[in-house]
């Protein structure tokens, strides 16, 4: 038997239920959560493995497919990681989801009235197609939901040993890099928690950092019944979760924001 495998039966044995489905369904596999894709050279963070049954794993490969994409995605530098794998990962989005990349790209009109709002000029040579933002299409959404959702679970677990349960709450609040641009280089969405007491480890590799990479920002109540997780993926994206592990408080206090605003709370259940 080699080591790896006897590694895996090791973690198995330790963590025995699936915590992406509420810890009642046994683990057969080790999910890697951000997936590894998303990172140059597959190195991703250590500690980053977790149980899960094959459903919860495999079922969201194409998700994790779009996440990857989307976060190795950064209009600010040339840089889309330094591995070269960007162009095969362009190539699988498109295999599964061929419409996808034009669904993307706004009309000609579009781009150009995004990019008069936004202050982008085009370099010389490209048109405001090339040089503005893209559409976020209903798949980007839902695989931003979906690993939003397994990324919020995971780092519960991690940091708790307990498994976030079936009747808990997770309210999502994502956003793109387009957000950069039209507020100064700052996270509208993160600044509201600015207030928030928390923690922000360093994440390694072979004891190199991969903060610029991925990174996240943790906040738990003494009793870990309420969370809020603000978490970054390069320069392509980012979100900020509350969670709750009683579903009803979580929404009774979603409700009292909204009246205190007069207006929906823009933090969506998933």
């Amino acid at each position: 038997m080699g080591m790896r495998k006897v590694r895996k039966e090791a973690f198995l044995k330790t963590h025995p239920f699936c915590i992406f489905c509420g810890g009642t369904v046994l683990t057969d596999t080790v999910e890697h959560c951000p997936p590894r894709a998303m990172f140059p050279d597959r190195a991703w963070p250590e500690g980053f493995e977790f149980p899960a049954c094959s459903n919860c794993n495999h079922g969201s490969a194409d998700d994790d497919l779009l996440i990857s994409f989307l976060a190795r995605t950064d209009p600010f530098t040339d840089g889309e990681g330094d591995d070269g794998r960007m162009p095969d990962i362009i190539r699988s989005v498109h295999q599964k989801f061929p419409q996808l990349v034009s669904k993307m790209m706004p009309s000609a009109i579009e781009a150009r009235a995004m990019n008069r709002r936004l202050g982008i000029v085009p370099e010389p040579g490209a048109t405001n197609q090339e040089a503005g933002p893209v559409r976020v299409t209903d798949e980007i959404d839902n695989a931003v939901r979906v690993f939003a959702g397994k990324l919020t679970k995971a780092i519960y677990y991690l940091h708790t040993s307990q498994v976030f349960p079936t009747n808990g709450r997770i309210g999502l609040k994502w956003f793109t890099n387009a957000d950069l641009v039209t507020n100064n280089g700052r996270y509208r969405v993160f600044e509201s928690f600015q207030g928030l007491d928390g923690i922000v480890p360093a994440l390694v590799r072979s004891r190199s950092l991969l903060n610029d990479q991925f990174e996240y920002k943790l906040s738990l109540s003494t009793d870990f019944e309420l969370m809020a997780l603000q978490a970054r993926f390069g320069r392509g994206f980012g979100f900020a979760v509350v969670a709750c592990t009683d579903r009803a408080k979580l929404d009774a206090l979603f409700s009292s924001v909204e009246e205190r605003m007069g207006k929906p709370n823009p933090f969506k259940p998933i």
